[in-house]
């Protein structure tokens, strides 16, 4: 993203801090999380008050549509897969606009749809999920006024991604008496459906950027 220590920074769906944390440290600049997670934004910030070096980062609880946070005050925006139940994403996608300098850039990774079958549309209704294609995406951020919008498919380095973690996930639950049987299982069939459907073509991730026109 391009990011040097004189940037102000935001992260959209900040969760448990892991990315504003390593964009600070490697790069100096002011990072702001937003979550509407509260516990997630409690221990981001427990983390952040417990170490020095995390000065340059805070946690705000809410949206991007927070009070706290002014217009044209950040060089960059970025989310990492946190969008896929945003369903105002024009909304969100003009406040993005509303909140970057001139020139500013936006970089947002997000699970879109593809191929459409029954099953994929209940998956995506149940889980309460707004999936537009990754074309529809790059639309989406064009029509917000945003300039050099791209958007590609990641989608087959996400399924490697995934199955990878699964591993790690399930390795990790067979030796914690602390995660329970149910809530393994539970975890594990909604992840392997993510996978079997990136598999299928009905699934898939885009990478997106965009650049605030100058004013």
């Amino acid at each position: 993203m391009s990011i040097s220590a004189d940037m102000r920074v935001l992260d959209v769906g900040s969760g448990l801090g892991g990315a504003a944390f390593h964009v600070a440290g490697a790069t100096g600049a002011e990072v702001v999380g937003v979550d509407l997670a509260e516990v997630m934004v409690n221990l981001a910030n427990d983390r952040r008050n417990h170490d020095d070096s995390n000065s340059r980062v805070r946690f705000i609880l809410g949206s991007a549509f927070a009070d706290e946070l002014a217009a044209h005050s950040f060089d960059v925006i970025y989310s990492r897969d946190s969008l896929l139940y945003e369903h105002d994403k024009p909304g969100l996608f003009g406040r993005c606009r509303e909140l970057l300098k001139p020139g500013g850039r936006l970089h947002i990774s997000d699970f879109c749809s593809g191929r459409s079958t029954p099953e994929f549309e209940e998956y995506v209704d149940v889980s309460g999920y707004s999936l537009p294609t990754i074309e529809g995406y790059t639309r989406l951020l064009s029509d917000a006024g945003f300039i050099d919008v791209t958007g590609v498919d990641l989608s087959e380095l996400t399924g490697e991604f995934l199955r990878a973690d699964l591993e790690r996930y399930r390795a990790k639950a067979a030796g914690d008496d602390a995660i329970a049987p149910e809530d393994a299982a539970h975890v594990v069939e909604r992840w392997q459906r993510k996978i079997d459907f990136i598999a299928a073509g009905s699934l898939t991730q885009g990478l997106f950027a965009a650049t605030a026109p100058a004013e």
